[in-house]
């Protein structure tokens, strides 16, 4: 399977010599697999370490993840979990009352945040490149441009699963026969993009992406790629979380 993977992007990698890009899948407050992954990868002070997002919610220990990544310069881009505690915070300023709910998961998250927590939170990009790779949360349609979104564009941006056969956002539960992951169809424009946020037992690959949120959260892997250069990179995988 990762044969095929190489054909189609090594022309997307070009990393220095002495450093690696190390891109960790949606972690969701796994910090045990985190770290457990982290051993087999065994990064350097040379390295760039980044998530695609989704860090905290649903896992047992969220804010044990962000101190982790604080503690060990592992950056990460905006998650749609990451954004919605942030919005809902915000909505929480005003004396209106706010439109936004959170689940009993999310509000225990929201107590446990402290300043720290909010100022890293609050310091996510939305992506984050690397010569030719680009990592986003959730993905990229074909007319997307990273350096002309706006507020509604960056929503879509973390939250994309499916395109319409115009190449248009589908909002989550109105998918149809037509609608195509939009992997499937993205062009390249942006770079070759490493994604999470739809969940896979697998790593999904396609032309122009891949996709390395592997559910580490319900149990199945948290998986890292690991990109030296475009001749040398590898998927490292650790047991996910079991309950």
């Amino acid at each position: 399977m990762f044969d095929y993977l190489i054909k189609k992007i090594k022309n997307y990698f070009s990393t220095p010599d002495e450093a690696r890009l190390i891109v960790y899948g949606d972690v969701h407050g796994c910090l045990n697999e985190l770290k457990n992954l982290r051993e087999k990868v065994q990064p350097n002070e040379n390295d760039i370490e980044v998530c695609v997002g989704d860090i905290i919610t649903k896992g047992y220990d969220p804010i044990g993840v962000i101190d982790y990544l604080m503690e060990n310069n592992i950056k990460s881009v905006l998650g749609n979990h990451e954004d919605k505690i942030l919005r809902y915070l915000e909505h929480e300023k005003s004396k209106k009352k706010n439109p936004m709910t959170l689940d009993d998961d999310e509000e225990k998250n929201v107590k446990n945040l402290k300043k720290r927590h909010l100022k890293y939170l609050k310091s996510l990009p939305v992506f984050f490149r690397h010569n030719d790779i680009t990592i986003v949360h959730g993905g990229l349609k074909n007319h997307t441009r990273l350096d002309k979104l706006s507020k509604h564009s960056i929503q879509k941006v973390l939250r994309l699963r499916y395109v319409d056969e115009n190449g248009d956002f589908v909002e989550k539960g109105k998918e149809n026969k037509k609608s195509l992951f939009w992997a499937e169809v993205y062009d390249g424009n942006e770079g070759f993009v490493i994604h999470g946020h739809r969940w896979s037992k697998t790593v999904t690959i396609h032309p122009h992406a891949i996709g390395i949120d592997t559910g580490c959260v319900y149990g199945n892997y948290l998986t890292a790629i690991v990109i030296r250069d475009k001749h040398d990179y590898r998927i490292v995988q650790q047991e996910g979380y079991k309950n």
